[in-house]
């Protein structure tokens, strides 16, 4: 006889492993169901969380929220797995000329962004309120954590594991009273909400060596991270498709920028599952009542997930309304 959950989840990246967390802090029942297979964004990511993005210079999209209990989310995961995944930095850009210099002379002048900008002079603007998750670390411990309380299983989904009985779906071997679905690109291989406009953005970052030592993130175009001792982490790429393309651009950008010649350690690879707005996609099939979706992070996914996550949550065991920005009755399913 199978088991009874409250809640399986399925794929175990950056929005399925929020999605744990939060049902596991909630102390709800649940099991997390994973092919392993590695191409997903979480496997290539920085992990950088960051209040003021691109090339605007644009506050982050919904950035009082998302940033609100962000790193409390994370100090508590470190919390249940006994291992630091959260490192809270500043980041150190590097003006252009001055047309930059003015650019965040006017963002300093709006009370929107002083509390993110830290300091700024003629050769350098720093933010803080920023820093980064070590991404591999949080999943593979995530993972660890929770099969050593049977709470975690290697799956590979198929269509023909999935039916659906009176608008509520069933999923072969196991007894849920609700299924979220996380798998990011892999959306479109199973048939259920197969027709959501998602979009292929690979990623490439590369791990090299290097004798520098930063306790800062270094942004200029590119951003570099001290990962680890004598090892700096540099990324990353952003080409809408598949390929596995970019690194070699990226690396030499960081030996210019350093001033150094960096030995290739490993080229990490991903490919993020995007919406057409950039915004998360969040809520319930249209015909299934016990089927959700959380999809289209992007390469916002350290600081989306955790809010996506409480929101659906939320959504679920306490009617509230999702956040009609991140609601999936947006496009149609």
């Amino acid at each position: 006889m199978a088991k009874k959950y409250d809640y399986v989840i399925i794929g175990q990246g950056v929005a399925g492993s929020a999605m744990a967390w939060k049902l596991y802090f909630k102390k709800k029942s649940f099991i997390i169901l994973d092919s392993e297979i590695n191409n997903s964004a979480s496997s290539a990511a920085l992990g950088i969380y960051n209040p003021i993005t691109g090339r605007r210079k644009a506050l982050t999209w919904n950035v009082i929220k998302l940033f609100k209990n962000l790193e409390g989310f994370y100090k508590r995961v470190e919390d249940y797995i006994g291992i630091k995944i959260l490192f809270k930095k500043k980041i150190h850009r590097p003006l252009k000329d001055h047309v930059d210099f003015n650019d965040w002379s006017v963002r300093l002048s709006n009370k929107k962004f002083h509390s993110f900008i830290k300091e700024l002079n003629n050769d350098m603007v720093i933010t803080g309120k920023s820093g980064y998750v070590d991404v591999r670390k949080y999943i593979n411990e995530t993972r660890k954590y929770f099969k050593t309380r049977d709470r975690y299983r290697k799956y590979k989904l198929n269509d023909k594991d999935i039916s659906v009985v009176n608008n509520k779906i069933k999923l072969k071997g196991f007894d849920s009273k609700n299924v979220i679905m996380c798998l990011g690109i892999n959306q479109k291989k199973i048939k259920y909400f197969d027709d959501l406009e998602i979009k292929e953005v690979s990623g490439s970052s590369i791990l090299a060596e290097s004798n520098i030592s930063m306790n800062h993130i270094l942004n200029k175009k590119i951003s570099i991270i001290n990962s680890s001792k004598n090892t700096i982490h540099i990324g990353s790429t952003y080409h809408n498709g598949s390929e596995n393309t970019g690194h070699d651009k990226i690396l030499n950008q960081a030996e210019n920028i350093l001033n150094e010649k960096l030995k290739l350690k490993e080229v990490l690879f991903g490919i993020r599952s995007a919406s057409k707005d950039r915004r998360p996609i969040v809520g319930r099939h249209n015909n299934i009542s016990n089927l959700f979706l959380i999809n289209g992070l992007g390469s916002k996914g350290v600081s989306q997930s955790p809010y996506s996550a409480k929101q659906l949550f939320d959504y679920i065991e306490n009617n509230k309304e999702l956040d009609r920005e991140i609601n999936i009755k947006r496009f149609k399913t």
